[in-house]
C-alpha cells in the first residue's frame, strides 16, 4: 500500500509540473510578472525547507540550503522592486504551486530526493523563462532590472540541479 501511495504521489508530481508549465503565460505586465515571480520564489522557500527536513542526500541537502540562502536574498530583491514599481506581490502559492508542494510532503525516504530534484529542474525552467521574457519584453523599471540581474544566478541553479540529477 505505501508503495501505491509513493507512487501515485510522484506521478501526481509529474502531472502538476505538466500542467504548470502548460498553463504558463509570459507576462510583460509589471502586476503579472511580480505576482508569478513572487509565487515561484515562495515555491522554491517551501520546497528547499521540505527538503531540508526529508532530504537524504548529501548533494539535495547542500542544494536546498543554496536555494534557502539565494531564494530568501531574491525575495527581499524582488520585494523592493516591486515596492519601486508600485505592484503587489503574491503571499501565497497558485493552486499549481500548492499541488507540487503538496505532492512533494506526500514522499519520504528514498523517494523524496529524485521528486525534489525533478521539482527543481522544472521550476528554475519555469523561473529562467519568465526572467527572460520579462528582461527582454517587461516595462523599464526596478522590475525588469531585477530580471536581468537574477536570470544569471537562476541559470546557475538550474545547471547545478541538473548536474546532480545527470550520472
Amino acid at each position: 500500500m505505501r508503495t501505491v501511495n509513493i507512487t501515485l504521489a510522484a506521478i501526481m508530481l509529474c502531472f502538476v509540473s505538466i500542467q504548470a508549465v502548460s498553463a504558463q503565460t509570459k507576462p510583460t505586465e509589471p502586476q503579472e510578472f511580480a505576482r508569478k515571480m513572487s509565487m515561484s520564489n515562495l515555491f522554491e522557500l517551501k520546497s528547499a525547507e521540505l527538503a531540508r527536513q526529508r532530504g537524504e542526500g548529501r548533494q539535495v541537502l547542500e542544494f536546498a540550503e543554496r536555494m534557502l540562502a539565494d531564494h530568501a536574498r531574491a525575495g527581499k530583491e524582488l520585494a523592493e522592486a516591486a515596492r519601486k514599481d508600485g505592484v503587489e506581490l503574491s503571499q501565497s502559492l497558485d493552486k499549481a504551486g500548492q499541488e507540487r508542494l503538496a505532492a512533494l510532503q506526500a514522499l519520504n525516504g528514498a523517494t523524496f530526493d529524485p521528486a525534489y530534484l525533478s521539482s527543481q529542474v522544472t521550476a528554475h525552467e519555469d523561473a529562467l523563462e519568465l526572467l527572460k521574457t520579462y528582461a527582454e519584453r517587461g516595462e523599464a523599471g526596478a522590475l525588469k532590472a531585477f530580471a536581468e540581474s537574477a536570470y544569471p544566478t537562476v541559470r546557475t541553479h538550474l545547471l547545478q540541479v541538473q548536474s546532480i540529477t545527470s550520472p
